[in-house]
């Protein structure tokens, strides 16, 4: 109702170029990028239907808000269910873009879908702020979780049970870090060896900010998360085969435990002109410039 009004008003104001004029007389102010494209893509309406990672949160509704911010008639809709739902749902043609934090798998369940990445994220192992631990190898990790180590004192830390912290199973970060870790791996029947398996008594978090929430009140926990959401005001990230983990780190290729994010379209659908434009948005200079504002590797 609001854009009719400030239509209506720019029509009494301007007479001719309506659209044009209401878009350069908008009360709110670019943000953000700091590149205004309205010039470019002025005439794009509609709404955009996303969904998937939970990772992607920060920098996803970062973007969403520079693009609708110079974008007045488009709405782009982003559900938080994780990678799994967000593949599953543009496979089906519920959602025109996905978003991912893992790749796609090639046993022929994810077929039919393109993926296009537009960051670089790490995966941060977090622990306790108290807990004297600074650093772990990747086995130290895969024995952590599979429970072959269970007392911090294992691992140079304080004589206590490590409470076990992970993500959902369709989380995107859950796939990327076991993956990397060893962890979960499947036979050729699609069954998980038991000697890879995450130990039963792990607490299973729906999202990243849980994950840190949970670490953070328990002086004895464990878990991982996307580096873009670390708060190391609430908790801390451990080396990883003694390389801290930072943009740097990330950029030279020292610091191996990361991934990418991912935004999957259905092969051989036509994507409105608003998605297809929100596709372009992330990816130009202005995108990637946001990318980075949040702590993420721009692709570009």
């Amino acid at each position: 109702m609001m854009k009719k009004l400030l239509a209506l008003t720019c029509a009494a104001c301007l007479g001719a170029a309506l659209l044009s004029g209401c878009s350069g007389d908008t009360s709110s102010t670019s943000s953000g990028s700091g590149t205004d494209s309205t010039s470019s893509t002025q005439s794009l309406s509609g709404t955009v239907k996303t969904g998937g990672s939970t990772s992607v949160e920060k920098v996803m509704n970062a973007l969403i808000y520079q693009f609708q911010n110079d974008n007045r008639d488009v709405t782009v809709n982003y559900e938080m269910n994780g990678s799994g739902d967000g593949i599953k749902n543009t496979l089906s043609g519920m959602y025109e873009i996905g978003h991912s934090s893992r790749e796609l798998k090639t046993d022929g369940s994810e077929d039919g879908l393109t993926a296009t990445p537009y960051a670089i994220d790490g995966i941060a192992v977090v622990t306790h702020k108290d807990n004297p631990v600074k650093s772990l190898t990747q086995q130290q990790i895969f024995d952590i979780y599979t429970g072959k180590i269970t007392n911090w004192k294992e691992v140079g830390g304080n004589d206590a049970i490590i409470t076990l912290v992970t993500r959902e199973a369709s989380s995107g970060t859950r796939a990327a870090f076991t993956e990397i870790i060893g962890l979960n791996k499947e036979d050729s029947d699609g069954n998980i060896d038991p000697d890879t398996q995450i130990a039963a008594n792990a607490t299973e978090c729906k999202d990243t900010g849980a994950v840190q929430t949970t670490v953070s009140s328990n002086p004895n926990a464990i878990g991982y998360m996307s580096f873009s959401d670390v708060d190391d005001t609430k908790v801390n990230a451990v080396e990883y085969e003694g390389v801290a983990i930072s943009n740097e780190t990330l950029k030279d290729g020292s610091y191996k435990l990361k991934r990418e994010f991912l935004l999957v379209t259905k092969e051989g659908a036509e994507l409105s002109a608003a998605a297809q434009g929100f596709i372009d948005f992330i990816l130009s200079d202005a995108g990637q410039g946001i990318v980075a504002d949040n702590n993420l590797l721009p692709i570009k």
